[in-house]
């Protein structure tokens, strides 16, 4: 009367009532192991039926199976569910106007985006490091001692001899020295219209332009009015 616990004290348990091609697993889902009980008390030995004790064991051991299985089948819907709403909250950012934490900006006709940077101490050099997609540095631009504060950076679209770089996707990193000589890296934002969404391997992103977001780093949605009044006192 083993043959049963042997099965259910085993590490996992698939169901097997598909099979793939001519193949068959050797592994028991939860209806074999019933089916397989049933067939034990069945065919037992009238004279030396199964002790009640271990039928209550087994009894035990299928009830924690089945809770098992619906635990795992509970948690693959919730995953489900999480991605469902994740899209739906994603495609609400359509034609909005977002900032999100970031540093890729785009240049395009020669104009880039502009990267907003945060300096967390009064720095004496900030120096902001212009990436191409294969992580070369293309440019690198100082911009001077910078008190604790929020700031703006737009690159002009040139590489360190002038030239004007092709459009495309960039990112930038901007570096701080304090007068110490202690280095630091200052958190960087992008800002833009989400023109679409596209989900890789479970997660989300708005598209702004040809730049890839991730849905959770969005930091804020920009009020229009606000766009309107800075672009009139810029």
């Amino acid at each position: 009367m083993s043959s049963i616990t042997n099965y259910l004290d085993s590490s996992y348990y698939t169901d097997t009532s598909t099979t793939s091609g001519s193949s068959s697993s050797s592994e028991l889902g939860k209806e074999a192991c019933l089916q397989l009980l049933l067939t034990q008390l069945t065919y037992q030995d009238p004279l030396d039926p199964m002790d009640d004790q271990d039928f209550v064991a087994q009894l035990a051991q299928f009830s924690s199976l089945e809770q098992l299985t619906n635990i795992s089948t509970g948690i693959t819907d919730l995953n489900e569910n999480v991605q469902e709403n994740q899209m739906f909250s994603a495609i609400q950012f359509i034609g909005k106007t977002v900032r999100a934490s970031g540093e890729t900006i785009q240049l395009e006709e020669g104009k880039a985006s502009t990267i907003y940077y945060n300096v967390a101490s009064d720095a004496e050099t900030v120096l902001a490091n212009v990436l191409d997609e294969d992580g070369n540095v293309v440019r690198t631009v100082d911009l001077g001692g910078k008190n604790a504060g929020d700031y703006e950076f737009v690159w002009d679209g040139m590489d360190s001899d002038g030239n004007v770089l092709d459009d495309g996707v960039y990112s930038v990193t901007i570096m701080t020295q304090d007068a110490d000589g202690n280095a630091g890296v200052a958190s960087t934002e992008i800002q833009g219209k989400v023109t679409g969404v596209e989900s890789s391997d479970g997660t989300y992103y708005l598209r702004i332009g040809d730049v890839l977001v991730d849905f959770g780093n969005i930091t804020e949605i920009v009020n229009e009015a606000d766009l309107v009044e800075e672009e009139t006192t810029a």
